[in-house]
């Protein structure tokens, strides 16, 4: 992959020419291949941010590297887009990078990709070794170097690569962080980040929850409220069944969409575990204040929340009025 005329890059120059030149000579030895890029092609770019009178390159790096998918799930219906970044953290003095994120293109498409405008680099004076969207095979990938001894401050989270993704297809698939090379600059010397840990991602597609009669309820006495008796809140039910067709368990909740005299408000029920086919009741809980700006009477219906975790969720789209009355009432 390179000849002895890349050793010279381990050695110390006096003169920043002849260390550019040096480098140049190894890049016709370096495979660009879209799957092979190797470390030693960031190490080489990134010498060219280093000054002069470069002591040895055997200078091990003293930092971790967190190279993480965020959010850590994700969820959507067909038709759906969602972000999704390859997030970096733990290097201060961060000089390149090689970061792909893999997934399966018969449930995702990489509709947009930000290299670098909005992410890390953003601004610096760069240069793009890799940028790589291949929704055949299912991976987006970003090489990057700093130029003209830069550096960047990626000590705590930054956005390495951000991607949108539309879902494709009714199927999940992890975010799996491919390449997680990362060269970072320690007393002038360019050097890999020999720790690196990786923190992968997780799309689902989010479970059917079915809204069941009496599809939501007042709680019992709480029809109509008194202010006069420091009744500050409405407890609102909503009942729910996870899909019995379901392959596997799942979480759901509802929202309460709640209209009244301040307008319209939106209540997130708790979240129930079920397994397919099992109902499960959730609550609410509506808060109004204590004066004459609450008195009056309440509509309010029950949207279903397909959730693949306790706090991931995913709205429907039909909203369901109580068959017990979907109504309740604030009085003085």
């Amino acid at each position: 992959m390179y000849n002895r005329r890349c050793l010279w890059i381990q050695r110390a120059f006096s003169g920043s020419v002849s260390l550019i030149l040096a480098v140049t000579s190894c890049f016709s030895r370096i495979s660009l291949k879209r799957d092979t890029l190797s470390p030693i092609l960031l190490m080489a770019l990134s010498l060219l941010t280093v000054v002069p009178q470069l002591p040895s390159l055997a200078v091990q790096a003293q930092t971790t590297a967190f190279v993480s998918v965020n959010p850590a799930f994700a969820a959507g219906d067909v038709g759906s887009s969602f972000p999704v970044e390859v997030d970096l953290s733990g290097v201060p003095s961060m000089v390149a990078y090689d970061v792909s994120l893999q997934y399966n293109p018969a449930s995702l498409m990489a509709t947009s990709v930000d290299f670098d405008t909005s992410t890390v680099v953003a601004g610096s004076n760069h240069f793009n070794v890799v940028t790589l969207t291949d929704n055949g095979v299912g991976e987006v990938r970003y090489a990057v170097t700093l130029l003209s001894g830069s550096t960047g401050d990626a000590s705590g989270t930054v956005a390495a690569l951000k991607i949108t993704f539309q879902v494709v297809g009714a199927v999940d698939t992890p975010l799996t962080i491919g390449s997680s090379t990362v060269a970072q600059l320690i007393s002038g010397v360019v050097t890999n980040v020999d720790s690196v840990v990786t923190t992968n991602g997780l799309f689902l597609v989010p479970p059917n929850i079915l809204i069941v009669p009496p599809n939501s309820d007042v709680a019992a006495g709480q029809r109509v409220r008194h202010l006069k008796h420091g009744q500050d809140h409405t407890d609102l039910i909503g009942y729910i069944q996870l899909d019995p067709n379901a392959n596997r368990p799942g979480f759901g909740g509802v929202i309460f969409d709640i209209t009244g005299p301040g307008g319209e408000v939106q209540v997130m029920s708790d979240v129930a575990f079920m397994f397919p086919g099992n109902s499960s009741t959730v609550t609410g809980t509506f808060f109004f204040p204590l004066d004459s700006s609450s008195i009056g009477t309440y509509t309010y219906s029950v949207i279903a929340m397909r959730c693949v975790t306790t706090t991931f969720c995913v709205p429907g789209s039909t909203s369901f009025l109580s068959l017990n009355g979907p109504f309740f009432k604030v009085k003085a």
